[in-house]
């Protein structure tokens, strides 16, 4: 397993390539779901081609393409293509019908075909958003709070903890290396111990696993530790190497 209090330049790069995947799916109004189909289905491809010289932002372009074919949300390829083309290349116009359009349009279809390859020509997902939904709308009846109560920030609990997994995408340890069920009660623990929320019963740290193993009968503080480091590791690398590959490119 990977060290959860450090990451490798190489897992750097991916977090700038995860964010310039979450904007252009922002664009093109794609789902939760499908970002993160999206950012699996990379992650995986971007391993396997570890240390070759394949283009990282048509490998970011193609998983977008083949995550929204395979959740079933249509977006138009010509649009695919402009977003993401003009999301890494801002100052340039819009891309007409011409040969550079076909061009991509070319790379993108066999850069699917070849992903496919790479995944063994079979995509399956098991994200950590159903679990979360479900354990926060079960455990907020017992807390007889709602998941839609305004808290300090003004915030409800759902679009914080929503928020939270969709930044666990930029971690491919926290995807390969956990459970789904098991990240999803660790961002409700997370939510549970920054705003203060009590829960019936827990009257201490140690009594928090109670209600975790009514989720997840696998579920243990070690388990919970570890998802947590992690966390606190992806928030601590990825703003500060976001910021390192704006400068460079201001450079």
């Amino acid at each position: 397993m990977t060290s959860l209090s450090s990451v490798t330049n190489e897992e750097k790069k991916r977090y700038v390539i995860i964010s310039y995947m979450f904007e252009c799916a922002a664009k093109l109004r794609l789902s939760i779901v499908t970002t993160a189909s999206a950012a699996v289905i990379y992650h995986k491809c971007s391993c396997h081609l570890e240390g070759t010289d394949f283009d990282q932002y048509t490998l970011a372009a193609t998983a977008l393409s083949l995550a929204s074919k395979y959740e079933e949300e249509h977006v138009k390829i010509r649009d695919l293509i402009n977003v993401t083309y003009r999301t890494l290349h801002p100052d340039r116009p819009y891309l007409r019908i011409s040969n550079e359009y076909h061009r991509l349009r070319n790379t993108l279809v066999d850069c699917e075909l070849f992903l496919i390859r790479i995944h063994g020509f079979h995509f399956q997902f098991n994200h950590p958003n159903k679990y979360l939904l479900h354990y926060l709308d079960t455990l907020s009846k017992w807390m007889l709070i709602t998941p839609s109560t305004p808290i300090k920030t003004n915030r409800n609990l759902i679009d914080i903890a929503m928020s939270i997994l969709q930044d666990t995408y930029y971690d491919f340890t926290l995807i390969k290396d956990f459970a789904p069920q098991h990240v999803a009660i660790a961002i409700i623990y997370l939510l549970i111990k920054t705003y203060n929320l009590e829960i019936p019963g827990v009257t201490n740290d140690d009594e928090h696993i109670n209600w975790m193993k009514v989720f997840s009968s696998t579920m243990t503080n070690d388990i919970l530790v570890d998802i947590i480091t992690r966390i606190n590791t992806v928030y601590k690398y990825v703003e500060r190497t976001l910021e390192q590959s704006i400068e460079t490119k201001a450079d």
